[in-house]
């Protein structure tokens, strides 16, 4: 392998940390193992104060925007593309990378990469058109990404997908066959007790599509047949209230937990041994939520999303449920609590931390 100090790249984004989400936990986690072995690495993200600083051993440069849209996505500034690549040529960047093909800034990421005649790595995190929207929200979501992500896409020196489905929805938008490179979690973080107990987990926002409302009713089930268990719900979102507003008149409301959002080693110790429901509806791409769980020493039950299938052809403890009823998630979730599950090897549990898979954008970054 070459000396990675040969290599600049820039990360060229709507969001960064702070925001939380899984994009950007991705693209943080990435730009962090990069640095870590040697490449310089810029982050360049939208944000309400500009200026730069340095994020240990990442430089991130946040550019003004248009206010949000939705609460969900903003614009860069006219005449961004130039000014960025100006800037980019004047620092060295040798690589340009950019995530999700209907943000902007992947957009101008693609643009910025030609204009200075660099390689541009894009990644795709989706693995279908936008759900759980309204029809004309997602009429429009689909005309942005048949043409501006279908730019992207198709312009892109390099694709990679997170997923086998994100590889598919790939190939059907724009022609082009893309190198599946799966998301990765911090292991060490994760890494939990193998020791059982009659807790259940939801992990992830509180929106509609997301599946909360069938996790309680497994929970009501659940709880209801055993004194010592507990549902806890990690997360937030549009949605919470109703939760709440569902817990609140049942008589184990006290064994019914809504965290809000936690950190690490607060999801750690919730995990550990417990089941994790996830019954999302959504186009997902592939769910860090899941490695965690199996991180944890936890079991999973799961619709049939890339992560969950991928999992549970490698482990036991993940269950895929294919029915749209409550029935067979809790006959599911009963075998699991009743018969106990053996927790995933060590060996393949480390082969999705994130030092394995920076050696792998290492290995892209070489063919350039």
């Amino acid at each position: 392998m070459s000396d990675p100090r040969r290599y600049h790249v820039a990360f060229i984004v709507n969001n960064y940390p702070p925001k939380v989400g899984g994009l950007e936990q991705h693209v943080f986690a990435l730009a962090k193992s990069l640095a870590k072995a040697g490449v310089e690495v810029t982050v360049v993200a939208l944000g309400r104060n500009s200026g730069d600083w340095d994020d240990k051993g990442v430089n991130v440069l946040r550019l003004r925007a248009t206010p949000l849209v939705a609460g969900v996505i903003s614009w860069p500034l006219p005449g961004t593309a130039l000014r960025l690549s100006r800037y980019l040529r004047a620092i060295g960047v040798t690589h340009i990378s950019t995530h999700t093909r209907f943000f902007p800034m992947s957009v101008v990421g693609i643009r910025v990469a030609r204009r200075l005649r660099l390689p541009s790595i894009h990644t795709e995190h989706g693995s279908d058109y936008v759900r759980g929207v309204s029809p004309l929200v997602g009429a429009a979501s689909k005309l942005v990404d048949r043409t501006f992500g279908r730019y992207v896409l198709r312009t892109a020196t390099t694709v990679l997908a997170i997923s086998e489905s994100a590889q598919a929805f790939v190939q059907q938008l724009s022609g082009r066959r893309a190198q599946v490179f799966h998301n990765a979690i911090d292991v060490a973080a994760f890494s939990g007790s193998a020791r059982t107990s009659d807790k259940l987990v939801f992990l992830g926002r509180i929106v509609p599509g997301k599946g909360w409302e069938r996790s309680l009713a497994v929970a009501k089930h659940v709880l209801a047949a055993r004194p010592g268990a507990s549902m806890h719900f990690i997360g937030d979102g549009a949605e919470r209230a109703a939760l709440e507003a569902a817990v609140a008149p049942l008589p184990f409301k006290d064994r019914i937990h809504v965290h809000g959002y936690l950190r690490a080693p607060e999801i750690r110790e919730i995990l550990s041994g417990a089941v994790l429901l996830n019954p999302t509806q959504l186009a997902e791409g592939f769910q860090t939520t899941l490695l965690e769980a199996v991180s944890a020493g936890a079991a999973v039950v799961s619709t049939s999303v890339t992560a969950a299938n991928y999992l549970a052809a490698q482990v036991p403890s993940v269950v895929v449920v294919n029915e749209d009823s409550d029935a067979p998630w809790i006959a599911a979730t009963e075998r699991l609590l009743a018969e106990g599950w053996t927790p995933a090897p060590a060996d393949f549990v480390a082969s999705f931390d994130w030092s394995v898979r920076g050696k792998e954008y290492l290995a892209v970054l070489e063919q350039h």
